[in-house]
């Protein structure tokens, strides 16, 4: 049987702590690029149950999915894992999950820097909830600026907690530009301080990093990761 701690070890952050100057860090922003359908979602859930499965608390911010089905996606890739890993205390766990996460949609309107800090402000008065990672999926990076993403990271720097925000991108060198970032996320590399992709390959997905802090050229790291959990490969 398998307890949580153990499981924790396949998550892809622990790649990232060894290989990537001990992680994200507080108040810097990841971002993972990927096409359609290869699991950007599924990869930002599987950052948060990490989290979650070490007693952090999370905020999960998604813009075109009602509440209940972003829960359900959740649920979806617990109980996978769960299930794959004979998982011995779920039970504990998946509450320990539901009592540290909130997740907020906003489908009436569209996202604003305003709506993060109404809803840590709300979260701070109401609530126990400080959260240690904040993931914000479907972020519409056409119209967002440079100052926007610069003040997201702020209110991470403020609230003391890591940054994740996912990136629709397109396959082909056509889609990326002179240094291999993808053009959709290009101008905002300076303020990116974690970037990664993801691409489908021999029945995995293999992770690449794209950026590693100041690091001009990170050092490869072979990552695969399961199709349907996102979680590293077994060897």
């Amino acid at each position: 049987m398998t307890y949580s701690k153990e499981l924790n070890e396949r998550s892809p952050l622990r790649v990232f702590e060894r290989s990537i100057h001990g992680g994200v860090g507080e108040g810097k922003l990841g971002v993972v690029c990927a096409g359609p359908g290869v699991g950007k979602s599924a990869f930002m859930v599987g950052i948060a149950l990490d989290y979650l499965m070490r007693g952090h608390q999370v905020l999960h911010i998604a813009q075109d999915q009602p509440v209940d089905r972003v829960r359900n996606y959740y649920d979806a890739i617990f109980a996978e894992l769960a299930r794959s890993e004979q998982l011995e205390d779920a039970a504990d766990v998946r509450l320990k999950i539901e009592q540290n996460r909130r997740i907020h949609t906003y489908q009436e309107h569209s996202f604003d820097i305003g709506d993060l800090e109404r809803t840590l402000s709300f979260l701070r008065t109401h609530t126990d909830i400080r959260p240690r990672l904040m993931i914000l999926d479907d972020f519409d990076w056409t119209k967002g600026s440079t100052s926007d993403v610069e003040e997201l990271k702020r209110i991470a720097h403020d609230q003391q907690a890591e940054l994740w925000m996912s990136a629709r991108s397109r396959r082909g060198a056509e889609h990326l530009d002179e240094h291999g970032y993808p053009k959709l996320v290009s101008k905002f590399v300076p303020s990116i301080d974690v970037l990664v992709q993801l691409k489908t390959a021999d029945g995995t997905v293999h992770l690449t990093v794209l950026k590693d802090h100041g690091v001009e050229k990170p050092e490869t790291v072979p990552v695969d990761l399961d199709p349907t959990t996102l979680l590293l490969v077994k060897r």
